[in-house]
């Protein structure tokens, strides 16, 4: 029966087209719908036990070329801490798991490096990595130095000092916008910041918005706790037996903050990826009248995909 909407009778869409933003917290196929996207790569925070982890590369890349087939999506897992006696790096806390979205140009971002609670001298610099971890103390006087930061997605962690045989205070753990502060003869590093991207994927991902947060340290002996970690998931330095309470945010590659316990090891935050399309066809599926099909296809808003 003929009727107003042009004939068919059914649901009515209107084709639209807007911003399309698909999150990634695990590993996964992207499949591009338009020729270019804003792509956010993070990779995993480094964890710890003491000096704070470092915050897992940060990749933003506006615009970026899409190819016209399926995108592999790979998602880092934050590192994972090592209690007692694992003061070393190595076998201690490990480095945070890299990020990629691998397209014809592909992205890559750096895990997080591993912060390091103490040793002998020459063993106590913070590990390399997106950002660097926090190093750990040595002998009275000695002082050491934080991991590197991979250009581009991270910065250095901060170096340790021991002003005392009773007091040990360690480096924070680099971040995406800023360094691990240093430690000084009053206490531990805080976290460097990670970056605020809520003004284009929105504040309901990451850490309201924030990604790569270095984790703080925390000293010697501090009780009850240290510093916050950095703004972007990056672990606060705490000093009690509760598991997790020092990790990294999940899903911001948040670097792992300082604990003290032997019940207790921090883990870095896991990664993410974000991938946000604009001007993109939607909801071109479904029964359509022949008047709406009509007026699409006219005004070039129909696909047959």
């Amino acid at each position: 029966m003929a009727s107003s909407n042009g004939g068919v009778i059914g649901t009515s869409n209107i084709p639209v087209r807007g911003d399309v933003i698909t999150p990634f917290t695990s590993p996964g196929t992207f499949n591009p719908k338009a020729s270019s996207a804003d792509v956010l790569v993070v990779a995993g925070g480094g964890a710890t036990r003491g000096g704070g982890g470092g915050a897992g590369g940060v990749i933003f890349t506006p615009a970026h070329p899409l190819p016209g087939s399926a995108v592999t999506v790979t998602v880092g897992a934050g590192g994972v801490g090592t209690s007692w006696p694992g003061d070393q790096p190595f076998p201690g806390s490990v480095a945070g798991s890299p990020s990629s979205f691998a397209s014809a140009v592909p992205i890559s971002a750096t895990g997080g490096g591993a912060g390091v609670a103490s040793g002998t001298p020459g063993t106590s610099y913070g590990q390399p990595g997106g950002s660097g971890g926090g190093a750990g103390y040595e002998g009275v006087g000695q002082v050491s130095s934080g991991g590197t930061g991979t250009p581009g997605q991270g910065n250095n962690g901060g170096s340790s000092t021991r002003p005392s045989p009773q007091y040990g205070n360690r480096g924070g753990g680099g971040g995406k916008s800023q360094a691990g502060y240093s430690a000084s003869p009053s206490g531990s590093g805080t976290g460097g910041d990670g970056t605020d991207y809520s003004p284009t994927f929105g504040s309901q991902y990451g850490d309201s918005g924030y990604f790569g947060g270095g984790g703080s340290a925390l000293s010697a002996g501090q009780t009850p706790g240290g510093p916050a970690g950095g703004l972007g998931g990056g672990g606060d330095a705490i000093n009690d037996n509760t598991p997790g309470a020092a990790n990294g945010v999940a899903n911001t590659g948040g670097g792992a903050g300082g604990c003290e316990t032997p019940a207790n090891t921090s883990n870095g935050g896991s990664g993410m990826v974000i991938v946000k399309e604009t001007n993109v066809l939607q909801n071109t599926s479904g029964i359509w009248n022949m008047q709406a099909v009509y007026k699409a296809v006219k005004g070039g808003n129909w696909t047959n995909s």
